[in-house]
């Protein structure tokens, strides 16, 4: 007797998730944005349209600038690229997860630094708005294009994805607080800031060092 031949199955190929160009230029922008104000802190240089003495200079003289040891936009321009990357690869669902909660931490972070400008320092700061622009927008976007994958074990589900979103922005607001308060203790950032906010407030223009 003849065994039976088992039938195989042909899987379908799986089509490769098209690249997003709507979210990588979005996120090009967040680079460019958070790129120029890194080379502007390194080089000790003043940005574009932000006259000394102003909110842009009170911000970057903050010790708030200055993350791990990095320029704090540097993080950001890092970020930005993170997204844009996996953007031109093609968001599958586990890639999109990644770049959204990427969106969730550079929101959540842009935030609380305008908070900081706007309570602690006292500044207003047009670059760091127009990055908030953009961290807010490619996770409205990301929010947007979320794709529908079943199953109780999808990492879209919005169960799921509210739970993730909430301990990230909470985890990297604390953790952000926990290394800026470490920078407190420092009395020369916290002289530096001081200094800062008193030339901001008295109209004056700085000379020579740029902290």
């Amino acid at each position: 007797m003849k065994k039976p031949m088992a039938q195989s199955r042909k899987r379908e190929p799986v089509a490769a998730p098209s690249r997003d160009w709507l979210l990588a230029v979005i996120a090009a922008v967040g680079v460019v944005i958070a790129g120029y104000l890194t080379a502007t802190k390194l080089s000790g240089g003043s940005a574009v349209f932000c006259t000394a003495g102003s909110g842009c200079d009170v911000v970057q003289a903050s010790r708030y600038a200055t993350f791990l040891g990095l320029p704090t936009a540097a993080w950001g321009a890092l970020l930005y690229a993170a997204i844009g990357a996996l953007a031109l690869w093609g968001l599958q669902a586990q890639r999109w997860l990644w770049a959204f909660l990427l969106s969730v931490a550079g929101a959540s972070f842009s935030l609380y630094l305008s908070y900081l400008a706007a309570v602690a320092i006292g500044a207003f700061c047009v670059y760091c708005a127009a990055s908030n622009v953009v961290a807010l927008a490619l996770f409205g976007v990301l929010l947007a294009r979320r794709p529908e994958v079943g199953g109780k074990r999808s990492p879209t589900r919005p169960a799921r994805l509210l739970a993730l979103g909430a301990v990230t922005a909470i985890a990297t607001v604390v953790f952000g607080a926990g290394v800026y308060a470490s920078y407190s203790s420092q009395g020369s950032s916290a002289y530096q800031e001081r200094l800062a906010r008193h030339l901001a407030q008295g109209g004056a223009v700085f000379y020579g060092a740029y902290w």
